[in-house]
């Protein structure tokens, strides 16, 4: 016979317990069709207003859109030219996007190959990166020898930043002027994620405490730049859109011109690129799919709620339980 306050008398407390036989008090909502008929349409007919409150706002929004990958003259490592017209003023902030199609940044090997720690600022051996940044590991894997201050290392040496990611880095650079050709300025601060500026990304120091420009004699590229930032957030999809900078300052309405260093090759993977510029709202950017899918969730709801109806009037015609 177990004393009281032993451990097995409070084990056997707890077995009988309201909580372990689940007989707790617990609300057990019953569906009716009344009330599963107003929950169809209060939800439809709040995803309908929703949906028609975002194609509304999306629609007042000017974007403008232009493909360079494949005009005339336009040929790599070379400056081009793309001129367009503004009928009306775009009010600030002007998003300037750059967009990829037929980019598959959602491969699984593509999004697993790169270091985090690395990523970060931590100086590490090939042999803690082979894992990790498979098949991007050397310099040598990485196609270029020199770093950020023009330092010739090694083809061993180690890629920093290595992987997949990195090497495919968007480098393509744009210019906009006016018609009176003066320049537009393009504000490339602030387009990363403040998280990823905080915690992600760090250069590396150098160990003897004597340079602190070390990291430009041992990395290709600065992880810090924010253009390198945005483009290490792999997309989801295989046509997609990057923030590049904004204008913050109002286009009035006229003629202007993107002068482009057009350096990123899309030949290779069958590829098309497109320079975007798009105003922005309480709801983003110009984003009619958001909308559309509000109306399709919402018309569901209300077939719903009407076949839930016509289906109790059939099986039901005496209103019986």
């Amino acid at each position: 016979m177990n004393n009281e306050g032993s451990p097995d008398s409070e084990y056997e407390k707890l077995k009988n317990s309201n909580f372990k036989q689940q007989k707790l008090p617990a609300w057990r909502p019953v569906p009716t069709i009344t009330s599963t008929f107003l929950t169809f349409i209060v939800f439809g007919v709040a995803f309908i207003v929703i949906g028609i409150v975002v194609i509304i706002y999306s629609n007042e929004i000017q974007e403008i859109s232009k493909t360079y990958h494949n005009i005339d003259g336009c040929k790599i490592k070379e400056i081009c030219e793309v001129e367009f017209t503004l009928n009306t003023t775009m009010y600030a902030p002007v998003m300037v996007y750059y967009q990829l199609n037929n980019f598959y940044q959602n491969h699984r090997r593509y999004v697993k190959s790169k270091s985090n720690d690395q990523l970060k600022g931590k100086i590490l051996q090939e042999s803690d990166l082979k894992s990790e940044c498979e098949p991007i590991v050397t310099m040598k894997d990485l196609g270029k020898l020199t770093t950020v201050d023009g330092t010739v290392l090694k083809e061993t040496d180690v890629a920093n930043p290595c992987g997949l990611i990195a090497k495919s880095f968007f480098n393509d650079e744009y210019k906009l002027d006016n018609k009176n050709g003066t320049n537009v300025k393009i504000s490339e601060e602030g387009i990363a994620w403040e998280a990823d500026k905080d915690m992600k990304y760090g250069r590396p120091v150098d160990p003897e405490g004597k340079n602190p420009d070390y990291w430009k004699k041992i990395q290709w590229t600065d992880v810090m730049n924010e253009h390198f930032m945005v483009w290490m957030r792999p997309a989801g999809l295989p046509n997609f859109r990057k923030l590049w900078g904004r204008i913050e300052e109002d286009m009035p309405a006229g003629n202007y011109v993107f002068k482009i260093n057009n350096n990123y090759d899309v030949e290779p993977f069958k590829g098309e690129k497109f320079i975007v510029i798009s105003e922005v709202n309480a709801f983003g950017g110009k984003n009619s799919f958001l909308g559309i899918s509000y109306l399709v969730v919402g018309s569901i709801c209300i077939v719903l709620a009407i076949a839930f109806c016509i289906g109790y009037k059939i099986h039901n015609p005496k209103k019986e339980n």
